[in-house]
């Protein structure tokens, strides 16, 4: 009999478990299945672990999440695995176009992942073939075609192996190296190294006296900051549930500042605050079909091409019919298609390209959030580059889909890449709820936002001094890193992934990027022979797949492909 190991039993790991399940239920072959996850909570992974905190939420409406689909009852072997509902009727979600969306805490959809999960163990551990270990896989060997599976306390042998392990360390920049050195030299001083798990800031929300910096401008940061300030001092009230305007008020005197800094100190975008405003950018059926299209013509046609227009120009062509369609919603203008998509196409091509109608950068960081908050409201004229964030955030799937395992050469996906990645701050960007939060904490002297551009970072013994433009500055005995690692496969430094490498079982496709994968998911190794029986999903193949991180990919097609493929050729041998 065939043995599978499947190694992180995160989102993804448990939509191809069920997957394979789905799969072999139409054979006769029976094979043994052993799963390996670290996570106290199966199904969740770390970024939706039921015990985090509820000040970490979901980036994602609510709405959105109609992507995870119901799970039918299956008939595997003797045994019988009873249909699962999908997210939307298992929280009974409803709401009307008009009404806020909604953007919960993590912990929800985990634990609706963990029950899941639980669904499917309870009738697999009735059978032999089936073992769940809670521990972390250390090594991995190939010998003789056979895959050896180390942890701190077993070894199993298996055929073939399916990797979905999600988020994995990296080495420290330079940066972070030489602070963590200058931490350790003052017992005054603390540094975090990651934003999470974020109950790690237990020790310091509290205190009565502190400056905190932290590195980053991201939805970590948000995170952090919220995790922060809801404390034993203050909270959070709404005082304008329209608008969702926010105050912080203290219950107690707190001198606390949170001061957080970034490269480009750009801030990020709120989505729009309900369905019926998210609608104004929403591409048609067809516009969508013939983006799918103009992507996959030039990405899966072997076709050589030097730059991305493929991508830029259908992208444009969708937003100039959007951004007209908007009338008076958007900025005044009395440009021609040809001189908008112009435009479109500049900004995309340049991250500081400047315009009347694209939002002005060099306004305060204050009031450049206030604008992109008035503008998810539909409460002033939308600027061009909103637009063009939002329109991009609906044509992300259809993007992933059309762009995966793309066959233009390197520097090509490592733009398309960098693009979107360009694109999250929009794209990807929190709740309203969240920007006002920000602000709040900026109204009662708690964020400042004087440093967040890129500041002067001079180490003393009294910690981090941050000095701006203005020449003000600000000395921080605590620093928090807030910035997550991309998944550079290179830099990564767990003992797993390490060890595949040395065993030249795993390439990346790029040096800058995720392991080389087949279509169906397959590592392709080094020497360029596909018969290493090691399948990679998720993060970690970012390059040969782009999206890796949205939850819904980890329900999506790709998983669903690995599946197949792994089942029919269990058939074929």
């Amino acid at each position: 009999m065939k043995q599978l190991a499947i190694i992180g039993m995160g989102p993804r790991g448990l939509y191809a478990l069920e997957n394979l399940l789905i799969e072999l239920s139409k054979t006769d072959t029976p094979i043994d299945i052993h799963v390996y996850d670290a996570n106290s909570s199966p199904g969740t992974g770390n970024v939706w672990d039921q015990t985090q905190p509820d000040s970490n939420w979901i980036n994602i409406t609510e709405r959105a999440l109609i992507g995870i689909k119901k799970r039918p009852k299956i008939a595997y072997g003797d045994i019988t695995i009873e249909a699962f509902p999908s997210y939307h009727d298992w929280c009974q979600f409803s709401q009307n176009k008009k009404e806020p969306d909604a953007f919960p805490a993590r912990n929800k959809l985990g634990n609706y992942l963990n029950e899941r999960y639980r669904s499917l163990e309870i009738a697999l551990t009735t059978l032999e073939s089936f073992k769940y270990r809670n521990a972390e896989v250390q090594n991995i060997n190939l010998k003789s075609q056979k895959l050896y599976i180390d942890t701190a306390n077993h070894s199993w042998q298996c055929d073939d192996l399916l990797l979905t392990i999600g988020h994995q360390p990296t080495a420290l920049s330079d940066q972070m190296k030489a602070w963590q050195s200058f931490a350790h030299s003052f017992k005054s001083l603390s540094l975090f190294k990651d934003p999470y798990p974020i109950t790690q800031f237990k020790s310091i929300k509290n205190q009565s006296t502190i400056n905190i910096g932290i590195r980053g401008f991201g939805l970590a940061m948000i995170d952090v900051m919220r995790y922060l300030t809801i404390n034993n001092f203050g909270n959070f009230k709404v005082i304008k549930q329209d608008t969702f305007e926010t105050i912080y008020y203290k219950v107690r005197e707190q001198q606390v500042k949170l001061v957080p800094f970034s490269l480009d100190g750009l801030p990020l975008v709120p989505k729009p605050l309900n369905e019926s405003i998210d609608l104004w950018y929403q591409p048609t059926a067809e516009e969508l079909d013939c983006f799918k299209s103009e992507i996959e013509a030039v990405s899966q046609q072997s076709t050589a091409t030097d730059s991305i227009d493929f991508l830029t120009d259908p992208i444009a062509k969708i937003t100039v019919r959007i951004f007209l369609d908007l009338k008076d919603k958007g900025i005044s203008h009395s440009l021609s298609k040809a001189e908008l998509k112009t435009l479109i196409l500049n900004w995309l091509n340049a991250e500081n390209f400047s315009h009347p109608l694209i939002q002005d950068s060099s306004i305060s960081t204050y009031n450049l959030i206030q604008n992109y908050i008035d503008m998810a409201l539909g409460a002033i004229p939308v600027s061009l580059d909103f637009c063009i964030g939002q329109v991009w955030r609906h044509c992300q799937p259809s993007l992933y889909e059309a762009f995966s395992h793309a066959k233009v050469n390197d520097d090509i996906i490592e733009q398309v890449i960098g693009l979107d990645e360009h694109s999250k701050r929009y794209s990807y960007g929190p709740p309203i709820k969240s920007m006002q939060q920000l602000l709040a904490l900026v109204d009662a002297d708690v964020l400042s936002l004087d440093f967040v551009d890129d500041p002067e970072i001079e180490l003393t013994a009294e910690g981090w001094n941050f000095t701006n433009a203005d020449k003000e500055s600000i000395t921080c005995s605590t620093m928090i890193n807030s910035v997550l690692d991309a998944p550079k496969l290179l830099d990564v430094t767990s003992p797993l992934i390490k060890n595949l490498l040395q065993n030249d079982l795993i390439q990346p496709i790029h040096s800058k990027l995720g392991i080389e994968t087949t279509a169906d998911g397959y590592v392709i190794t080094p020497d360029d022979k596909n018969d290493v029986p090691i399948a990679v999903l998720g993060r970690l193949a970012k390059g040969s797949v782009i999206g890796v991180d949205a939850i819904l990919e980890c329900f999506g097609p790709r998983i669903e492909d690995w599946a197949k493929a792994y089942v029919s050729q269990l058939k074929s041998n």
